[in-house]
């Protein structure tokens, strides 16, 4: 018992909260974040701004400054089943670069759902604090195995005061050996450095796809979205 506290008062002078080894950090429901997704055996870093908002059933996520945009729409938003919509520049025989959509709606047996760029940190465990991008930081982990497999996800997770004195966890970097658990990629080395997270309301305008750039489709996604 003696240990436990004083390894409480550690973790709290640190990070300069009490924080709860046992509970892991819980997102918030509406959030913004800008982050670098590297695959080091690649030699790949990918620049994203992703929107998430349960809250109204929509997700936006744009990679190398906008170049390529795309968004997803639950059911609640887009009856019956949600659908997933990309926009990204296209060169033919005919066009240069021109922006191109893509559309694919989900079905009764396999819906589309809001993307996170976030894991969920249920069944993570803390491990220790340590310093991670020039700040204190509490490190998660979560280990699991498939087969003949070890998937290793690891998050280091900083803090800030709430208006009523609470700690908002502020991601800092995810780690992932072994399966892409929130993309879907394959079995590779992955981690995702962030920075600018804000969990104050996004204007839903962001989550809007202008008709007049695209056929008569796109208009009908446009109207059920807004």
């Amino acid at each position: 018992m003696f240990i436990y506290a004083l390894l409480c008062v550690f973790i709290g002078s640190s990070l300069g909260f009490h924080v709860d080894k046992e509970s892991p950090p819980q997102w918030n429901d509406v959030y913004t974040v800008k982050g670098i997704l590297n695959i080091p055996y690649a030699e790949l870093h990918e620049p994203f701004y992703a929107w998430f908002d349960s809250k109204n059933g929509k997700s936006r996520i744009d990679y190398y400054g906008a170049m390529v945009k795309t968004y997803q729409l639950s059911a609640s938003v887009y009856p019956d089943s949600g659908t997933s919509i990309k926009i990204a520049p296209v060169t033919t025989e005919k066009v240069q670069n021109q922006d191109t959509c893509l559309q694919v709606n989900g079905t009764k047996d396999e819906s589309i759902n809001i993307q996170t760029v976030l894991p969920d940190m249920t069944d993570f465990k803390y491990v220790d604090t340590e310093t991670m991008q020039d700040a204190d930081a509490a490190k998660w982990r979560m280990v699991q195995t498939v087969g003949d497999k070890i998937n290793k996800y690891t998050m280091w997770v900083k803090y800030k005061k709430s208006l009523r004195g609470d700690p908002i966890p502020i991601p800092i970097r995810y780690e992932m050996k072994g399966f892409n658990s929130l993309l879907g990629s394959h079995y590779d080395h992955y981690y995702i450095d962030y920075r600018d997270y804000n969990v104050d309301d996004i204007d839903q305008d962001v989550f809007k796809i202008d008709p007049s750039k695209y056929s008569s489709l796109f208009t009908i996604i446009f109207l059920l979205a807004s």
